[in-house]
Formats: structure tokens, sequence, C-alpha cells
């Protein structure tokens, strides 16, 4: 038998600015380790994980060890033949309709969206 809550988490606006703060670095962490693995095996590198790890630990100091495995599991899961586009729905949408061109198109896929 399985028991499910629903619950509506309210934050303090500090709270919640840390918490937004944690979650936009973890997806930082994830693209950079995304990015690492895709120019690690054109090199043809077998295990990139003590590399990759090593060098999110010295980009992100602040993010726990867990946040870090995290983010390079999450990584291995992307195609890393195939483009992928971090960040939201709006940019994903902007990217596909080729609205951009030029420095700015080259601009929002470099920054994910900001």
């Amino acid at each position: 038998m399985f028991v499910s809550l629903q619950f509506k988490l309210e934050l303090k606006r500090e709270d919640k600015e840390k918490l937004i703060k944690l979650t936009r670095k973890q997806s930082s962490a994830i693209r950079v380790a995304y990015n690492m693995l895709k120019e690690l095996e054109k090199e043809k590198i077998k295990n990139p994980y003590a590399q990759i790890y090593h060098r999110l630990r010295q980009l992100f100091p602040e993010l726990p060890t867990k946040y870090i495995d995290s983010a390079i599991y999450k990584a291995k899961q992307y195609p890393t033949d195939k483009p992928v586009v971090f960040g939201g729905k709006r940019l994903f949408e902007k990217l596909c309709k080729n609205h951009f061109t030029g420095k700015l198109r080259e601009k929002l896929k470099s920054s994910g969206g900001s």
C-alpha cells in the first residue's frame, strides 16, 4: 500500500532566492558537464568522470558533492550526437522558429536565453 501526500511549500523570500540560486547553479553544472562530455568524447577518452568532476568542483565550489555527481549523471543522459537546447521552452521555440540570426542567435544559444 502506498500513501501519497500533497502540500504547498511556502518559503520566505530569502529562502526562495537561495533555492533559485542553487537551482541555477545546478543547471549550469549540468550544461558544463554535458559540454565537457562532448569534448572528451571527441578525444576518445574512455572514463571522463574524474576530469569532469574536478572541473565542476573548480567552477562551482559551493555546490555539494551530491549535486556535482547528479549533474554528471544527468549530462550523460542527453545524446551527444544531436543538438541540445539548455534553457526554457520559450528559448527552444524561438530557436526553432529561426527568428534570430547571426550574433544574436549565437548569443541565445550560448547563454541559455538570459
